[in-house]
Parts: structure tokens; sequence; C-alpha cells
């Protein structure tokens, strides 16, 4: 498949994505929430602190396993958001849907950057976190990958990203928080 092929599949999906997606005021700022102008980390901050809240009604006090978790999602996020952020972006230097000629690409709101599209840092850390999130608490995985997709469709919704930039970032997220679980097993 050549680039021009590559491109126009990634834009017939993301049009498509955005005339599946309900618009209303209520979806944009649901959307716009998960965005958090690029701070979706906090969107993680919520939903670890409500299941640390429900799990220390059964275990309390700090246990052993929780600094691990904390430890590791951290390290797992931060090295998502370098490898996407600071280096892949820089690598690729993809415009934005908003900055290129696509008409049908206006923001929703002020919460795309300027910077380049590819790959999606919220996707990125959105499928870290979640796969994180998930090797600590099984029980409740469907629930963070449901997350982890809002975010990053929140992306596409917004006008932000393409549909590629978010399938690329879910996927360097997962093997990067893979890559690092597999290492914590060896410890």
């Amino acid at each position: 498949m050549t680039r021009l092929n590559l491109i126009a599949v990634d834009l017939s999906i993301t049009q498509l994505l955005n005339k599946i997606l309900p618009h209303s005021i209520l979806v944009d700022h649901f959307f716009s929430f998960l965005s958090l102008r690029g701070a979706s980390i906090l969107v993680w901050i919520i939903v670890i602190a409500i299941i640390l809240i429900l799990e220390e009604r059964k275990y309390p006090g700090i246990q052993k396993q929780d600094i691990k978790f904390i430890f590791v999602f951290l390290l797992a996020f931060t090295v998502s958001y370098i490898t996407s952020d600071a280096i892949l972006k820089n690598v690729f230097q993809r415009p934005r849907p908003a900055s290129t000629n696509f008409n049908q690409f206006q923001p929703i709101s002020a919460n795309c950057p300027k910077d380049n599209s590819f790959p999606s840092t919220h996707a990125t850390t959105a499928f870290a976190a979640a796969t994180v999130l998930t090797y600590f608490d099984k029980k409740r995985r469907w629930f963070y990958y449901l997350v982890a997709i809002l975010i990053s469709l929140s992306r596409i919704y917004l006008g932000c990203h393409f549909f590629f930039d978010v399938l690329t970032g879910g996927i360097i997220g997962w093997i990067i928080s893979k890559l690092i679980i597999s290492q914590l097993r060896r410890i």
C-alpha cells in the first residue's frame, strides 16, 4: 500500500468515526473532559482514586502491592509520554487534522495543540495506564480499556487526531506497559 493510499484510508476511517459518533453539547463536554487540555492523566488519577477508596474498605492501610502499582503506573505513563510526545512526534512530524486542508475537520474546542499529530500521546498514555491497571486489577479490565478507548476517541471527535494516530498510539502504550510489566516480573 502506498503512502497516499494509507493516508486516504486513514482519512476515510477518521471521517466515518466522526460521522458515527453522536454530536451534541453534552457529548462535546464529555469528550472535552476526557481530553482535559492535554492533561488526561487527571482522568486516570480520578479512576485510581476511586478504585483505591473502594479497595481501602477491603484492605485497610497501604499495601506493598499499592507502592509497586504506583511505581509501575508512573513509570509506564512517563515512558509512554516521552516516547510519543518528545520522540515520535518529532520524527514523523505529521500535521493535525485541523491544520490540514481538509475543511471538514474543524476542532470542536480549543483542546487541540498546534504541535505534531502522530502518534496520539493521549492514546499512548491511556493504553499504557489501562494495561498497568489491568495487570494489577484484572476484574475491572473492561472498564480500564473502555476509559482508554473513550480517551482515544475523544481525540478524533475533537478533531485533534486522525484514526491511525490514535490506533498507533494505543499500540505503543500497550507495548511499553507490557515491556515494563515483563521486567517487573523478573525483579
